[in-house]
């Protein structure tokens, strides 16, 4: 099973589960013609050795259209062959409202093939809230944006723009989505939100789908995204708040320095250590902090990976290669790392995985200039624990003293769920039950809100 890694471990399971809200005509605008809509094939799945192995299907969307059952197993999608569940995220991911769907599944012994035409992804609606989508210029095609402006927010309202974690998943979901929730949430504080697809995502057309973009041109996305909020939205940098979840913690500062300097950066469950150090710490501890695995045979398994990783992450030799140099590196890649014997590895590819390494964190927040709150999660093992963001604190405090604010969320998961503290989420883990007794822990909210509201107006002001 692949590692829980920087990315929450509902998105993978909700981002294509569709929902059930419509859209009023208040409370969205309608589909601009550049895009047509994305298609919700509308189930939730969990990783079998087999493939993804569906656990539930939503009414009345493609899926179910097609016959989709709870306990089958998705072997193919539209004749491309699917192992994982990135990859089922990234054939969803490519069709579009009326397409012809067919899916290859397999029931107990037998092996089916169903076919529907493909119904829409519903649009978002968040009560007393505009939800405004559109479309923003990008190289080749064109990305999919998304705004909720709260009806009961004072004209120049703050507004968070989202950059979500890791993995190739809409920034979209249904109600249960911690990303909807977060943008509900957020509305009802009278606090405005943002959101861009990556590329090929969503409704997003782009010559490039995001299982092929590398951190740069990523960052690229995300950037388009910063700047057509202040261009396009017209909103003024001032009320622009970053918020970087999971990897996006890693990129907030990145867009936050090359400006221009929005009013803050919040970070939640993110790194501030070199990626390989993260992920050999990562291969060491997580198991024991979050299940009781015995830690000093974990720390000896983990000292195995060593050498794997600088070639993985630091190194210019291909996968293949990398695999074919020792016995038992094939395996350890396909077993720890999720390969699929060719360029990808935990979701994305090889020369994504190579930026992220080559990012310099620290400078990335010296050169922040703006005021930062990060945020830990308690039970966010995914991060490990709080030491990256009380760092992160000290770095911009070092350089703009007084500027970053640490806080502790008690209860929390990775994915903004409400969990249990870590010894309750650690004996859940052992004795195999649930640990999440909710998808969004609103104190999250809470504590963005307040900092937010204390603010300068100005991030300048803070800054200097």
């Amino acid at each position: 099973m692949t590692r829980g890694i920087l990315m929450a471990s509902a998105m993978l399971a909700g981002v294509l589960a569709g929902g059930t809200a419509v859209a009023s005509q208040n409370s969205a605008s309608p589909i601009t013609a550049e895009l047509t809509r994305r298609a919700a094939l509308g189930v939730a799945f969990e990783n079998t050795s087999e493939g993804p192995k569906v656990t539930t299907v939503t009414p009345q969307l493609t899926a179910a259209l097609a016959g989709v059952a709870p306990g089958d197993v998705i072997l193919s999608l539209n004749g491309k062959a699917i192992k994982t569940s990135a990859e089922l995220v990234a054939a969803a991911g490519l069709l579009r409202a009326g397409d012809t769907t067919t899916l290859t599944i397999k029931r107990g012994a037998e092996t089916k093939s169903l076919t529907a035409k493909a119904t829409p992804r519903p649009l978002e609606a968040i009560p007393n809230a505009d939800v405004r989508y559109g479309t923003v210029s990008f190289k080749d095609g064109r990305l999919r944006d998304i705004l909720v402006t709260p009806k009961n927010g004072a004209d120049g309202a703050p507004v968070v723009f989202l950059v979500q974690g890791y993995g190739c998943g809409s920034v979209e979901g249904p109600a249960t989505h911690p990303y909807h929730l977060l943008a509900k949430t957020l509305a009802e504080a009278g606090i405005g939100s943002y959101r861009i697809e990556k590329l090929g995502m969503g409704d997003s057309v782009t010559n490039t789908p995001c299982l092929k973009t590398d951190f740069a041109l990523e960052m690229e996305g995300f950037e388009a995204g910063y700047q057509a909020l202040i261009k396009d939205r017209g909103i003024n940098p001032n009320r622009i708040i970053i918020l970087g979840h999971s990897m996006g913690g890693i990129q907030a500062p990145l867009i936050a320095a090359k400006g221009p300097a929005p009013r803050g950066v919040m970070v939640f469950g993110t790194a501030l250590r070199n990626w390989q150090d993260y992920m050999q710490e990562l291969f060491a501890m997580q198991g024991f902090l979050s299940a009781g695995a015995d830690p000093a045979e974990a720390e000896q398994a983990a000292k195995a990976f060593r050498p794997l990783m600088q070639r993985i992450f630091n190194e210019s030799v291909s996968l293949k290669t990398i695999a074919n140099e020792n016995p038992n590196h094939e395996a350890m890649l396909r077993a720890a790392f999720a390969w699929d014997g060719d360029d990808l590895i935990l979701g994305r590819n090889l020369a994504y995985w190579r930026g992220v390494a080559a990012q310099d964190t620290v400078a990335a927040w010296r050169d922040t200039k703006a005021p930062v709150l990060a945020i830990y999660g308690e039970a966010d093992f995914a991060a490990i624990d709080e030491r990256d963001h009380k760092r992160i604190v000290d770095v911009v405090n070092f350089y703009r003293p007084g500027t970053a604010t640490y806080r502790f969320l008690p209860l929390t998961g990775h994915g903004f769920d409400l969990q249990a503290t870590r010894e309750e989420v650690r004996a859940a883990n052992q004795a195999g039950k649930p640990v999440t007794i909710a998808p969004y822990n609103p104190e999250l909210t809470q504590i963005m809100a307040a900092w937010i509201n204390s603010l300068p107006t100005k991030a300048q002001s803070a800054a200097n």
